[in-house]
Parts: C-alpha cells; structure tokens; sequence
C-alpha cells in the first residue's frame, strides 16, 4: 500500500527539504536510507511514495514528521521552538500539561487560523 498522491506531493516535499537541512546529497540520502539514487530522486520528484513500511523508517531517520505529512496545514512544524516545545512536552506530568493547554487555549483565543480546542469543537 503506497501514500495518496496528495500525501506522496506532500511527503516528497518534506523529504527534499529534511535531505537538505542535513546538507545530503540525493546519493548520501539514498546510502542513508538504504536504496537506490533513482528511487530517492523518483521520492523527491513525486513519481512514486514509499510503501507504508518504508515510510516510517525514512520519517525517522531523516526527523520527517509523520503527522505534517499527512495530516498538512499552514504551520511550519520543523523549526527550532516548536520542536524545544516538543521535547519539553515529553518532561512534564498530566498536571503540568492540563496548564499547558489552558495557556495555549488563552494564547489563541480569537486567533483566527488556529484550530478549535477538542472542548471547542464538542461544544458546535
């Protein structure tokens, strides 16, 4: 089973963008991640996605997001701050995160591009 092609579009953006950031060529990449330079240049050019089982071993060694490739919005999830906040995220307790989303929620209110909260949404 392959990716849609809206989520192969997707993904072989973010694969490109991820190789680069690691300052790897298309060849490098390919080693890496151990297939061919034509398939990895096919990856990158959209003109086949991953397997299933290969995706998930790309996102990981290249720290693609799996979520962003396939669940796509605006936000720019692979800078520095959001991922500190990731790593962050995994420290604290549910206590700490119940603040957490209350903050959050406070910060967005009347932001019009962010999402409803879950409470949000139950409620319409």
């Amino acid at each position: 089973m392959s990716l849609s092609i809206n989520d192969a579009q997707i993904f072989s953006a973010a694969l490109k963008r991820a190789r680069k950031k690691k300052h790897l060529t298309q060849a490098q990449c390919a080693e890496l991640l151990d297939h061919s330079v034509s398939f990895q240049k096919d990856l990158e050019r959209c003109r086949c996605s991953p397997s299933i089982e290969n995706f998930y071993p790309i996102c990981r060694t290249l720290d693609i997001s799996a979520d962003d490739c396939i669940f796509q919005d605006s936000y720019d999830r692979t800078g520095s701050t959001y991922q500190e906040l990731l790593r962050l995220l995994t420290l604290c307790d549910e206590r700490s995160l119940s603040v957490l989303v209350a903050t959050a929620a406070a910060l967005t209110e009347g932001n019009p591009h962010a999402a409803p909260s879950d409470t949000e949404a139950r409620q319409t």
